[in-house]
């Protein structure tokens, strides 16, 4: 290691860390500055991107359990977008509230997802054209900007009270599976009944319309009958994904 290095590693530890021997740097109030600054812009991006969290926390605890975060998991990334990826995994550890994770994930869900990629949703005409047997075959696949999200605690509804303005109802221990997807540049999540949420589970896995029959024979004797009406749902919703299968081909000789 170069001194000039070794000098950069040294200031990088006392800064993000506050170990280190600060001899030969700064001051140690200047060097107090730098370390303030680096915490409270994490603090700042990770409130910007989880303000539900903040808000059924409180701004004391939140700012408490990111200060360990922050120190458990450092910035590997050059990009503050990625930082909080990691947080719902170390909440569900932390000693934190046990729904916290669920809401962590729930908005980092939409975060993801209003970055995403853009792509040209599958459409009901392109699904309207093809005939019975390629409508089986039809590949089923969320868009890029799409999540399912399986949550152990009722922290859909929370987020729901806080986004009104209103009292949040506190999270209870119910599983429950939310799809989160982009339409335009708006983000919007729905709560799934029992068979949507099975399916939209294998949907994100891969399956074709034939085999999302049989995932919704689970739960109704007339499986074709709602497995249409969820394809339409979802395609009103623009939140699948076009593939090759889904439209009919073309003759090249025209």
């Amino acid at each position: 290691m170069t001194a000039l290095a070794a000098l950069q590693a040294r200031f990088l530890a006392l800064v993000t860390t506050g170990r280190g021997d600060p001899r030969g740097l700064l001051a140690s109030g200047e060097l107090g500055i730098y370390a303030h600054a680096y915490g409270a812009r994490l603090l700042e991006a990770l409130r910007g991107d989880h303000p539900k969290l903040e808000a059924a926390l409180g701004a004391a605890q939140f700012a408490t359990l990111i200060e360990g975060y922050v120190a458990a998991r450092p910035p590997s990334s050059f990009t503050l977008r990625d930082y909080g990826i990691d947080l719902p995994g170390w909440l569900a550890t932390a000693d934190a509230p046990p729904w916290a994770a669920d809401l962590a994930r729930l908005e980092r869900a939409r975060v993801e997802v209003f970055d995403a990629a853009d792509q040209v949703a599958l459409s009901r005409d392109e699904v309207a054209a093809l005939p019975p047997e390629a409508l089986a075959a039809l590949p089923l696949r969320w868009l890029a900007a799409s999540a399912v999200v399986p949550l152990a605690w009722t922290v859909d509804d929370t987020w729901s009270d806080l986004e009104d303005d209103v009292a949040p109802r506190p999270p209870t221990p119910t599983a429950r599976v939310v799809l989160v997807w982009r339409r335009d540049l708006a983000v919007i999540h729905r709560t799934l009944e029992a068979d949507e949420a099975a399916l939209a589970s294998a949907v994100a896995a891969g399956v074709t319309f034939a085999e999302a029959c049989e995932v919704v024979a689970r739960f109704t004797d007339e499986p074709a009958a709602r497995a249409i009406e969820l394809l339409l749902r979802w395609l009103e919703a623009e939140a699948l994904a076009p593939t090759a299968r889904s439209t009919p081909a073309q003759d090249d000789h025209g």
